[in-house]
């Protein structure tokens, strides 16, 4: 019946978009023509993925329904897949051999470690295959309004970028609040320990009170705890996806304390104390470098704002810029030399403490 019904909805448009090809063909110097383009191209996209889902077949089969209905019991799905790429069988396989690739590349645990610091419920094939898949649909409607195959390729490389920037931007913000909010952690831990708990009933503690993101890491470390793995290396783990050097010193201060002895909570209670210091002094450093940030970030959007300002205001002083192959070279040349500009100037106004 879901086939059917596919069928008849990539039948409609299919016949949606026949017409606005014969009126563009009659009618191409007009600009609802354009317009018309614009639909078909758009029309055609989803006939085109309507058609995939057709031939390749979609959900489940009930054995592996079955199998994934017997596991959530004990936990997520099976397969890990979320969203709609647990319901196609072409998305899923998609995704595996775009994982593959990527595995074979030496990229996987990169991209996971991305996705897990930004809390995306992905995994790293199925974020790679909705990027492209999102790329290549941005560039086919630029082409489509453009008519150009330069600017859907420029288009769908911004996307692919820009996701990319998403993506890093977000885990950067995860990581920075998790070492923010570390001090208060190692608080909370070395005021459980002298109230008499465990190290394990100390980080159980941080699980259940402790904010975002520092409860959620917390938490699967103690799910890992009680699959079997040890407080070590559950530790360590987080350590490991969050990047955090400072904590990473606190689990090797608590690995040597339980291998000599002595006051663990002491320990983590001057811990806390020093990396409150160094916050307090990162803060400063960053506000006196406030305007050499500003400075590098307006020097940085300049050529972009007067780049757009005159393709509005005088669009034939650009034109040699964009339709000779001399021109394009020295866009590309200076689109590299001001990503250099910005990477320099990052460095120059960055402190590292």
């Amino acid at each position: 019946m879901k086939r059917i019904i596919a069928l008849v909805s990539c039948t409609m448009v299919l016949f949606g978009a026949t017409p606005a090809f014969a009126q563009e063909s009659e009618t191409a110097a007009s600009s609802s023509g354009s317009m018309l383009v614009i639909l078909a191209a758009v029309a055609g996209s989803i006939a085109i993925f309507l058609l995939i889902i057709i031939l390749f077949g979609s959900g489940r089969t009930r054995t592996e329904a079955s199998v994934t209905s017997r596991l959530a019991t004990y936990g997520s799905a099976s397969d890990g897949s979320t969203g709609i790429f647990s319901r196609f069988r072409f998305l899923r396989k998609a995704a595996r051999s775009a994982e593959s690739a990527a595995e074979k590349r030496g990229a996987t645990n990169k991209i996971e470690g991305a996705l897990e610091a930004a809390d995306l419920p992905l995994k790293p094939g199925e974020a790679i295959v909705g990027i492209l898949g999102l790329s290549i649909m941005t560039g086919i409607v630029v082409v489509a309004i453009t008519r150009s195959a330069l600017w859907g390729i420029v288009a769908a490389g911004l996307i692919v970028v820009g996701s990319l920037v998403f993506v890093n931007q977000v885990a950067a913000r995860s990581r920075n609040r998790f070492e923010e909010q570390l001090p208060d952690t190692l608080n909370l831990i070395a005021t459980s320990l002298r109230a008499g708990y465990s190290l394990l009933q100390a980080v159980e503690a941080v699980g259940q009170e402790a904010a975002e993101p520092t409860r959620r890491e917390f938490g699967r470390a103690i799910a890992e705890i009680r699959l079997g793995k040890s407080i070590d290396d559950a530790l360590d783990d987080i350590a490991v996806r969050m990047g955090s050097q400072d904590f990473d010193w606190t689990v090797m201060a608590i690995n040597i304390q339980r291998e000599v002895g002595g006051n663990l909570a002491e320990v983590l209670q001057t811990t806390a104390e020093t990396m409150v210091q160094r916050n307090r002094l990162r803060r400063e450093m960053k506000a006196l470098t406030a305007e050499g940030r500003i400075s590098a970030i307006v020097l940085a959007l300049m050529p972009i704002f007067l780049f757009g300002a005159i393709s509005v205001l005088n669009p034939g002083y650009i034109e040699p810029l964009l339709e000779s192959t001399i021109g394009v070279i020295i866009m590309v040349i200076g689109g590299l030399f001001i990503l250099v500009g910005i990477y320099w100037m990052q460095k120059i106004v960055k402190v590292d403490i």
